[in-house]
């Protein structure tokens, strides 16, 4: 009568003990793994908008802004596992009424890159916001500089509100989205 009464113990605490993985791993990958393609980063046709922006003297040379546009991919891409990646850091914009959360990448010369997000931020990436998936090109004498801009100033706040530290939530923030760059 134990034996069976323990056995039974046994299995019940298995099961906990496999439900808590399973929804711990669910919520991980949801929030912090980069294992989805947002877009696929066009060197060679970015390059040739930084050359024009020079040759013609543009105000603001040396900087692209690209938008999420209506024919952008997604979709599970073993690259953003496997390729490499070189951030160069993150915060928040300066503007005093609408901060937005703000990662910095660099991609080499030569290589090609994408951008990769959690399965979080490409169902919001998917849904219709106000504010668009933006990410800013800067050429360097090394390469190019991504910025990718995060339209969440509502974290902020929120974060502010509950912990009294505006920045809580900045560690999460900057693993929702990647630049990775073929080795």
């Amino acid at each position: 009568m134990k034996k069976i009464f323990r056995r039974q113990k046994i299995k019940g605490r298995g099961l906990t003990v496999i439900t808590f993985t399973a929804i711990f791993l669910g919520l991980f990958t949801c929030l912090m793994a980069d294992v989805v393609r947002a877009r696929i980063i066009n060197v060679d046709h970015l390059l040739k908008k930084l050359e024009e922006q020079s040759q013609k003297k543009i105000n603001n040379p040396g900087k692209i802004a690209v938008r999420r546009g209506s024919g952008y991919e997604k979709g599970l891409d073993f690259k953003c596992l496997s390729w490499s990646t070189y951030p160069v850091g993150s915060g928040w914009t300066n503007k005093i009424d609408d901060r937005d959360f703000f990662i910095d990448f660099y991609i080499p010369p030569d290589k090609k890159a994408i951008i990769c997000t959690t399965p979080a931020l490409a169902a919001a990436l998917t849904a219709e916001t106000r504010k668009p998936f933006l990410y800013e090109v800067y050429s360097t004498d090394y390469g190019l500089h991504v910025r990718i801009t995060i339209g969440l100033s509502e974290v902020r706040d929120a974060c502010k509100n509950l912990t009294a530290n505006a920045n809580c939530a900045d560690y999460i923030l900057s693993r929702q989205v990647i630049v990775r760059y073929e080795p």
